[in-house]
């Protein structure tokens, strides 16, 4: 990506949920993003020996979701955990381990896992078992890293920004407003040309459901101020240019347009995500090739319309 700059991106062995970056700098390596459970965590530290022996000094949290900050409890004292207020106070409060995103993901994991059973104790064909018998073992291995988990909120927080000098390196930490949670942070190296965004903007579309989507386009629009050239998502491949704020905008601003539509004629969510249609923008966003939509996003859209959202 540049000189002492990495994006790790999972291989499917084990489940880490996110993306992870790697900043190494003169004397030590800042990670932003601790995975899903402690194991992947762990499992990062580990491979990060292979790359560097410098010690892990700083850890960013872009947001409070469980996919991206429940490892931060493999770290020490030694290392400064940091994040957006917000972040801190969502972490702390237990947010993480409940509501719409956590029940999808991992309240459904002991269902998933008893299916892939099912269809491998049922396939005739011996590939196929191979493949279903290894999904479950990740899945069992991610179930059981579940348990081990104890929330750690950031130590060190900010509001608006921060900036780490470290060796020769600048490392701003900004937070540009409210969009794909209300303390999204992303991570600017103005030196090497790089921004690392989390869930704010990544290759395909965001999770949605505890958004901000009326203020998410303006917020991208003052990460396209920023001056860089290469985006280290939190999911997805990384890429250059700033072209996907533009999809991505037009993608956020026409859910906003038919979920206030659909709730002034007073359709319930869940009717609504069945009737809401983006396939408009499957060009940008391949996987969008039927009608419909999640209902968590539509649900924090209708939030958002009667003033509940947080």
């Amino acid at each position: 990506m540049a000189p002492g700059v990495y994006h790790a991106v999972g291989t499917g062995a084990l489940s880490v949920g996110c993306n992870a970056s790697i900043v190494v700098n003169a004397d030590d390596v800042l990670v932003v993003d601790t995975h899903m459970t402690p194991g992947g965590a762990w499992a990062l530290r580990e491979e990060l020996k292979a790359l560097t022996p410098k010690p892990v000094r700083y850890v960013i949290n872009t947001h409070w979701h469980w996919d991206h900050a429940h490892g931060n409890q493999i770290y020490g004292p030694d290392v400064a955990i940091i994040g957006h207020e917000y972040t801190r106070a969502k972490l702390a409060a237990g947010d993480s381990t409940r509501g719409r995103s956590w029940d999808m993901f991992i309240g459904g994991l002991p269902t998933r896992i008893a299916d892939l059973e099912d269809r491998a104790a049922k396939t005739t064909d011996a590939a196929e078992r191979g493949t279903l018998t290894q999904q479950v073992e990740v899945l069992d291995t991610q179930l059981e890293g579940t348990k081990a988990i104890a929330v750690k909120p950031p130590t060190v927080t900010l509001s608006d920004h921060l900036t780490l000098f470290r060796g020769g390196r600048e490392i701003r930490l900004l937070h540009l407003g409210r969009a794909h949670t209300g303390g999204d942070v992303v991570v600017f190296l103005p030196k090497e040309r790089v921004v690392i965004t989390g869930d704010l903007l990544v290759e395909g579309t965001s999770y949605l459901g505890d958004g901000f989507l009326a203020e998410w386009p303006q917020t991208l629009e003052r990460l396209r101020a920023l001056d860089y050239d290469i985006t280290l998502p939190g999911h997805g491949t990384a890429f250059k240019g700033k072209a996907k704020i533009d999809y991505f905008q037009a993608y956020l601003r026409d859910f906003w347009t038919q979920a206030q539509a659909l709730h002034k004629a007073g359709v319930s969510a869940e009717d609504a995500a069945r009737r809401m249609d983006m396939r408009t923008h499957v060009a940008h966003y391949p996987a969008l090739t039927s009608g419909g939509v999640l209902w968590h996003g539509v649900a924090r859209a209708y939030e958002e319309i009667e003033g509940r959202a947080q």
